[in-house]
């Protein structure tokens, strides 16, 4: 237990670091001058409550993604499939071009590294460190063949590759799609990629696939499933290998 004199101490110490740290954060004279296209974007940001399940620099909720750099992660289909189809347990919100361009504009403006980052990062995914990336790298070292090439670089350039996750069960419960074909027949397969299962929160496919598109995709699948024991191994251990830079890394993450 505490003697009376070192909790004075402790408490001196607690109250020091608050003023400390109170003073360092009211003190930045950093400011972010939005467009009026972003402040638009702003208000419908808490008009839609998106801070609820999103923070902005670490303030907000822990439901969803933390949205500081989601200007540079998010691209414009993907954005727009989410505003108005949702995902997961996000909801469908249905907002119009216009709310959905003016949202992204708030997004763009600030996603500014120089401010603060909203995640930390563990090294670099073009490096293979994350598990998407390993996964694709193994893919890529397999030599699939032209047509499930096609669904493969359609798969991963759209917005599937957001939700599923390759060999587990997603936190948004998308499934493993590397069974697919286990569950679904080439038929289903096909009304899956072209209209998406609303009820379980998968959007249709934004933009849609194309017709070679969509026949590779289902190849894709394919092959994935007559491969699966390979890449899975194959991605475990690019994994295992992965090296993180520790003293790049920002410890800090808001400033």
């Amino acid at each position: 237990m505490f003697q009376p004199t070192s909790k004075k101490i402790l408490l001196t110490v607690l109250t020091a670091c608050f003023v400390v740290q109170s003073g360092l954060v009211y003190s930045d004279d950093v400011d972010i001058e939005l467009s009026e296209e972003a402040v638009r974007g702003r208000k419908l940001f808490h008009q839609y409550s998106c801070q609820v399940c999103h923070q902005l620099w670490g303030q907000g909720g822990f439901l969803g993604p933390d949205l500081t750099n989601a200007g540079s992660r998010v691209d414009e289909a993907r954005l727009s499939s989410l505003l108005t189809y949702g995902s997961g347990q996000m909801p469908a919100l249905h907002m119009s071009a216009g709310e959905i361009a003016a949202l992204r504009a708030f997004l763009t403006e600030i996603d500014r590294p120089d401010i603060g980052r909203g995640e930390l990062r563990l090294g670099d995914p073009s490096a293979g460190t994350t598990p998407q990336a390993a996964f694709e790298t193994a893919i890529e070292a397999a030599t699939p063949p032209p047509p499930v090439a096609v669904g493969f670089e359609a798969f991963r350039s759209g917005i599937c590759s957001a939700c599923h996750f390759p060999f587990q069960l997603s936190p948004v419960l998308a499934p493993d799609l590397s069974t697919a074909v286990e569950r679904l027949d080439d038929a289903a397969l096909r009304d899956v990629l072209v209209a998406g299962r609303p009820e379980k929160g998968m959007p249709p496919p934004v933009p849609a696939f194309g017709d070679d598109e969509l026949e590779g995709v289902i190849a894709y699948f394919h092959w994935l499933n007559e491969n699966r024991a390979q890449l899975r191994a194959g991605t475990n251990q690019r994994l295992s290998e992965r090296d993180v830079a520790w003293s790049r890394l920002p410890w800090w993450e808001y400033k």
